[in-house]
């Protein structure tokens, strides 16, 4: 049964990430709603999605280096994710390879591909490794998500986090955000096919010297 609840919540923030991050196209007649490009990028969003303790580190460090960002929003949004015990409840582990948290999602894209919720292309190289991966969202499945928001309680969680991840890092490229996340001993330091280790205690030091507050 575990493993049926994995497979949904799996397909379910595939899904919603490329929604929300793809780039939409001006001509849908073609039965395509919009475009994203790159696992790597699929990989490092994913990994915010499950470890809200690393996404409350990096809101916190984008506030030091922007002085744009409204401190006291941060600070609102990482107390909610503790209040509501997100980095226990909310967490979905991922293990470390050789380039960082990592999972495959080539049954989820296989999946999403049969019932018609997206189309994908890619190119290999001479060696027969895929690369340049490219994802097309379709028209039906934008409607789904759009139908199903306030239908499943889940849909609109992930939908919400989505859409506050796009707020503040939409900008990074996969390759900027898999980087970022390497700053961290947690998850950099960790041997190969260990699971990456929270930082609840640093997240927590760093809140109340930044806000004067605890969590």
């Amino acid at each position: 049964m575990e493993d049926y609840f994995k497979k949904f919540r799996d397909r379910l923030r595939i899904m919603i990430i490329l929604y929300i991050f793809c780039e939409p196209l001006e001509n849908k007649t073609s039965g395509k709603y919009g475009v994203f490009r790159s696992e790597i990028k699929i990989q490092a969003l994913d990994f915010l999605l499950r470890y809200p303790d690393f996404l409350s580190m990096e809101l916190m460090d984008l506030l030091d280096n922007n002085t744009l960002i409204d401190k006291g929003e941060i600070a609102k949004i990482i107390k909610l994710i503790y209040s509501d015990n997100e980095p226990v409840l909310r967490v979905e582990e991922m293990e470390k390879f050789f380039h960082g948290a990592y999972e495959s999602i080539d049954d989820v894209i296989a999946y999403l591909v049969s019932v018609g919720l997206i189309t994908h292309e890619s190119k290999k190289r001479s060696d027969r490794k895929t690369y340049d991966k490219i994802y097309f969202i379709t028209t039906e499945g934008s409607d789904k998500i759009l139908h199903f928001l306030n239908d499943i309680p889940a849909v609109r969680w992930y939908y919400d986090r989505c859409i506050l991840i796009k707020k503040y890092f939409a900008s990074f490229s996969g390759t900027e955000l898999k980087s970022r996340q390497y700053r961290y001993a947690e998850y950099s330091n960790i041997s190969y096919r260990s699971h990456i280790q929270n930082i609840n205690s640093k997240v927590k030091s760093a809140y109340l010297l930044r806000f004067n507050t605890s969590l």
